[in-house]
Order: structure tokens, then C-alpha cells, then sequence
């Protein structure tokens, strides 16, 4: 199937490895431009070199902190005006999330911070990708959350992923107007490779595939949607 993504401009933020890396192969194959971003900055121009190589296209990477509102609009300002357009943000690039805590002895400051880090982060390259996305009439914004926002997990991992679903569907009716649509996606236990998880763990190109589908033309009738790629398992 045609997804009808060449030449369209997309951010992938935590684009340097796993599911991020997976999303940034599986929209360059479909013709997309894109910029992988990250904290990491040796690992992005690795993974930049990988991807150059491997589909013979420039790959722009650029590090940033998704908990620092200036250096994410700088971000979103330089992959911009380097692709020369920005239609698509997969927003993925979160650090990990708690280890589990007790209800006795779990803390403000935890759970702050995995919200900061991924629910208000997304929000943050979201708000500064916007502007771009509704001066052309279009765009494409997938949040990549957890199925923590579904299952039971840990308090911190359940309330940073669900706090993502509202982003996404709070968002999807403010900007819809503009043609912009914005889903969730919740991978499940995904495997990397074929010698981890079971039969029925979803891999990173499940994910993958799944995401560039939302970001192309013809899925323009799914907007504010939560969307779990579990193969029935997670």
C-alpha cells in the first residue's frame, strides 16, 4: 500500500534506538525526510550514519533535552528549517519511567518528574510544532505512550501514559480544524529482536508500521484515538 508519505518532513524524538529508530527506518522506506532527535548526542550521529548508509538519504540529527522548553524549541525550530517543513512529530523520546513504588512509599517528586519527562514533554514539542503544522493546513502527531496507561503497572508509569492519552485526545479536538490529526499508540512488551519476548510480543516494526499508517494521508479519519499494539499479550 501507498501511504503517500514522500517528501512529507517528520521529527521522531527519541529516534536514536528501539522503537524510535524503528519508526525513523519505516517512514525514510516510505519516503519521508526526517530528523531523529535525542539526548545522546554520539548515539544520534551513530544511528544518523546507520540510516544514511543503510537507505542512501541525509538524516538529520539533532540532541536536546525534552524536559527543557528551550532547548525542545530549538529543536523543533532547527529540524524546521533544515528539512525545509515540518509536517509528522512522533513524539517517543522519554527516559524510562519508576520503578514501582507502594502507595506508602511512593513520592510528590516522582511522580512530578515522570510526568515532566514524558506527558508534559510531549506537550512541550507538541506546542512548539503546532504553529508550523497550521500554517500549511496539515500535519500528523502520534504519542507514543505505554500500556501502563491500560494495565495495571506502576504509579508512575500508569499516570505519565495516561496523562498522554488526555494530551492526545484534548489536542486532537483543538486541531482538528486545522487538519491536524493526533493518536496515541501503546506498544506493548515489544521484543527488539527475535531472541527476546514470547511469540506473541509485538516488535518495534509492528509499532512501527502502525505509526506511519496514522501519519499518512489516508488516515485522516482517526484523530484523539488510543490505539494498544499488544499482539495479545502486554
Amino acid at each position: 500500500m501507498d501511504l503517500s508519505l514522500d517528501g512529507k518532513k517528520a521529527i521522531i524524538t527519541g529516534g536514536s534506538r528501539g522503537i524510535g529508530f524503528e519508526i525513523a527506518k519505516t517512514l525514510i522506506s516510505e519516503g519521508a525526510q526526517v530528523a531523529i532527535v535525542a539526548r545522546d548526542a554520539d548515539r544520534l550521529r551513530n544511528s544518523a550514519a546507520f540510516l544514511e548508509n543503510t537507505y542512501g538519504v541525509p538524516v538529520l540529527s539533532i540532541s536536546y533535552d525534552i524536559k527543557n522548553e528551550d532547548q525542545v524549541n530549538n529543536m523543533v525550530l532547527e529540524a524546521h528549517d533544515r528539512l525545509g517543513g515540518l509536517d509528522i512529530l512522533i513524539n517517543n523520546g522519554a527516559p524510562a519511567g519508576g520503578a514501582g513504588y507502594s502507595v506508602e512509599n511512593i513520592s510528590d517528586e516522582n511522580i512530578w518528574e515522570n510526568l515532566d519527562a514524558k506527558t508534559v514533554g510531549y506537550l512541550r514539542c507538541t506546542r512548539a510544532a503546532v504553529p508550523f503544522m497550521k500554517s500549511k493546513g496539515w500535519g500528523r502527531i502520534i504519542n507514543v505512550g505505554g500500556m501502563a496507561a491500560r494495565n495495571a503497572s506502576t504509579i508512575p508509569g500508569g499516570i505519565r501514559n495516561a496523562g498522554v492519552v488526555v494530551l492526545s485526545k484534548v489536542t486532537s479536538e483543538d486541531l482538528g480544524r486545522f487538519g491536524i490529526t493526533v493518536n496515541t499508540v501503546h506498544p506493548g512488551g515489544v521484543r527488539i529482536t527475535d531472541q527476546l519476548g514470547t511469540w506473541n510480543s509485538p516488535t518495534a516494526g509492528d509499532v512501527a508500521n502502525l505509526v506511519a499508517f496514522l501519519c499518512s494521508p489516508i488516515a485522516s479519519c482517526l484523530t484523539g484515538e488510543s490505539i494498544g499494539v499488544a499482539a495479545g499479550g502486554g
